[in-house]
Parts: C-alpha cells; sequence; structure tokens
C-alpha cells in the first residue's frame, strides 16, 4: 500500500469509528461508494482502523479515569463544603444578632430611627463620633439589615403577575 492510498485508509477509518455513515464518508473523500467499499474491506485498511480504535478508546478511558478521579476528590471534600456552607449560616445570625444589639445599645451610638444621639453644633455626635462617619455606619448598617431581612424570608414575597 502506498503512502497516499494509506492516508486516505487513516482518514476514513478516522471518519468511520466517528460514526460517520460511508455514504458520507464516500462525499468526503470524493471517491465512489464502491472504491470505499474496496478500500474498506482490505486487510492493511483493518489494521489501520484498529489502531485508530485502540487510540481513541485509549484517550476516551483516560478521559474517563480523569473524571472519575475528578469525581472522588468533589465526593472527598462535600463534607468540607457543607460545614463552610453551615458556618456562614452561623454567621448570618450572629450578623443579625450584632446589628440587633447595636440598636439596643444604651448609650444609642448607633441606634436607628427616633433612638438616634443628638447631634451637636460643631458635628460631633454626644458620643463623640464624627457625624459624618457615624452616618455611614448607619448607612451601612441599614443595608446590612435590609440584605438579611429579603434573604431571610424570600418564600413570603409576594409573586409577581
Amino acid at each position: 500500500m502506498n503512502k497516499q492510498v494509506e492516508i486516505k485508509c487513516d482518514q476514513i477509518a478516522r471518519m468511520i469509528v466517528k460514526g460517520m455513515p460511508k455514504t458520507r464518508i464516500a462525499i468526503e473523500m470524493g471517491m465512489s461508494y464502491d472504491g470505499l467499499q474496496r478500500i474498506t474491506r482490505c486487510p492493511e485498511y483493518l489494521t489501520i482502523e484498529e489502531q485508530v480504535r485502540a487510540s481513541v478508546t485509549g484517550q476516551m478511558d483516560a478521559r474517563l479515569a480523569k473524571r472519575a478521579a475528578m469525581e472522588t476528590e468533589v465526593e472527598d471534600h462535600v463534607p468540607d463544603a457543607m460545614k463552610v456552607l453551615i458556618d456562614g449560616v452561623v454567621k448570618k445570625r450572629d450578623l443579625r444578632a450584632a446589628l440587633e444589639l447595636l440598636d439596643r445599645d444604651p448609650k444609642k451610638q448607633f441606634a436607628k430611627g427616633p433612638h438616634a444621639v443628638p447631634v451637636s453644633a460643631n458635628g460631633v455626635s454626644a458620643s463623640g463620633l464624627n457625624t459624618d462617619a457615624l452616618a455611614q455606619a448607619v448607612k451601612d448598617a441599614d443595608i446590612t439589615h435590609t440584605l438579611l431581612q429579603n434573604t431571610a424570608t424570600p418564600a413570603t414575597k409576594p409573586a409577581e403577575a
């Protein structure tokens, strides 16, 4: 078998292993269907096709082994991921509790609404904090509180029509 026919055999074998129908392969290769049939019956072609199948199967086996190893690795880390999620939930509760405590501060330094500390004329609150800093802290606390309320009660929101 000459080199040109061997290259064609390799291309044909790859298409057949890929699952392409022989009628389409004949069109792609620019040959008649009978000519393709003659080539695919040659013992040399059958050897080449077997080599291509072995190569493709080896690649598939390698991918499957890699996927199985990744699944095992992910499976090993599931408990750690669950712990992180649970810790995150606990931290949200801690944050909510911290916001409630700040709102109930006896000195009313960080209270929201009518319980807020009055501000003096020089821009410093009665607690000694700068008005801008206090305003920013209250704003950040309000945003955090709103986010916590939105994530805590998504099922109670009315459905949009």
